[in-house]
């Protein structure tokens, strides 16, 4: 005689709980943010962001780059949109980043330390416009820009 004994196991699934995205994740990742080139809004609308100062941002874009969020200076290290200097605002600005991140809770932390590995004109235009405001910082970083704002040019 044969005997069959089947054993029943009960799997218990956990679904996985998708918490809502925020606006700043969700623009970070969307189809806007690969866009290089050309003025468009910020994409960046998070705490530092000033809609006053939009026009301001499109006159340094201007000078800087031509709109070229993946523009390269030949006689420095400054890329990207704004031109920041790569080896000395890469890091700073992902700090200042993080802590926005972390403060506002938006969901970018790891993203945003993944760009430490990447030259500033690689970073798409939404972080870029987002380093942009970070350093801007209401004005008080328009220093950043001398050369471009003292002499009237913006």
């Amino acid at each position: 005689m044969i005997l069959s004994i089947f054993m029943s196991v009960a799997v218990i699934v956990s679904p996985v709980v998708q918490l809502p995205q925020s606006h700043e994740y969700r623009t970070a990742h969307s189809e806007a943010a690969q866009d290089w080139k050309g003025f468009e809004p910020s994409l960046y609308e998070g705490e530092w962001f000033d809609p006053q100062d939009e026009k301001i941002r499109e006159c340094i874009s201007f000078r800087e780059s031509r709109h070229n969020y993946r523009g390269t200076n030949s006689s420095s290290s400054a890329e990207g949109n704004y031109q920041f200097l790569d080896r000395s605002w890469r890091d700073s600005l992902t700090h200042m980043m993080i802590a926005e991140s972390r403060k506002n809770g938006d969901g970018l932390i790891k993203q945003i330390r993944e760009l430490r590995d990447d030259p500033i004109r690689q970073w798409n235009r939404y972080f870029q416009d987002r380093a942009f405001w970070t350093a801007w910082q209401f004005g008080a970083g328009a220093k950043h820009w001398f050369e471009v704002i003292p002499s009237g040019r913006c």
